[in-house]
């Protein structure tokens, strides 16, 4: 039967951390992400080079996965409007993930899928790895543009079954084997204390009544004139 592990991405009062950082998954069950305060991505990464997508340290990786970055001011206990990203195990090897926001991965914001309890490969081992990274990137930044906030879309090689469902005003890009996206793949946020947002208001097309005023004098004195 089909399990869905679910992570939480981003904690209370917007503290960087996967909660469970390491899931125990078998082959074919569901990793579900589900995105809070203020705005995180998941990427996928290797042990060695925590804060590197994947794709970066191999090229020819065509299933790795990036949820693109999710704003959203849904609170751990939130029922409804949760952003969510979800992928498929497709066999028992350790996966390893990150966010890509600012120095979120320096500040102990990565995980892992079946990362060993024991040996040199564990999350403690990854998490102090993570905290010496030199820069922080997403998928489609350049080295040595990293540790910053990121902007553009959420994007990924698209392995089999990857889907997308917008929700929630956005347009979510899904990638890797059997991922799917329901929320936003939105620009990273500012450095500010509040989660990336359209901040744009209409502007007034109205006019004074001074601005009023004036054009009527205008339309008398150009009657009197003829």
């Amino acid at each position: 039967m089909v399990a869905t592990h679910v992570i939480q991405v981003g904690g209370p009062n917007g503290s960087l951390t996967f909660s469970p950082d390491n899931v125990k998954a078998a082959v074919g069950d569901l990793v579900q992400f589900q995105f809070h305060p203020k705005n995180h991505s998941v990427v996928q990464s290797t042990f060695d080079q925590p804060c590197v997508p994947i794709q970066n340290v191999m090229p020819n990786m065509t299933t790795a996965f990036f949820s693109g970055f999710m704003p959203t001011n849904a609170s751990l206990r939130a029922t409804s409007q949760v952003l969510t990203y979800t992928i498929r195990v497709m066999d028992t090897k350790p996966v390893w993930f990150y966010c890509s926001q600012a120095k979120h991965c320096q500040g102990g914001m990565v995980g892992a899928i079946n990362a060993a309890e024991t040996g040199n490969k564990t999350m403690s081992a990854f998490k102090a790895l993570a905290a010496s990274a030199t820069e922080n990137l997403s998928p489609g930044q350049a080295p040595g543009s990293g540790s910053q906030a990121g902007s553009g879309n959420g994007t990924g090689s698209g392995g089999s079954g990857a889907e997308s469902t917008p929700a929630a005003g956005g347009a979510g890009a899904g990638a890797g084997a059997g991922a799917s996206t329901t929320g936003s793949s939105a620009p990273a946020e500012a450095s500010t204390s509040a989660p990336a947002e359209a901040s744009t208001s209409a502007a007034s097309s109205s006019f004074s009544s001074q601005s009023f005023f004036g054009l009527t004098l205008g339309t008398i004195a150009a009657i009197l004139l003829l």
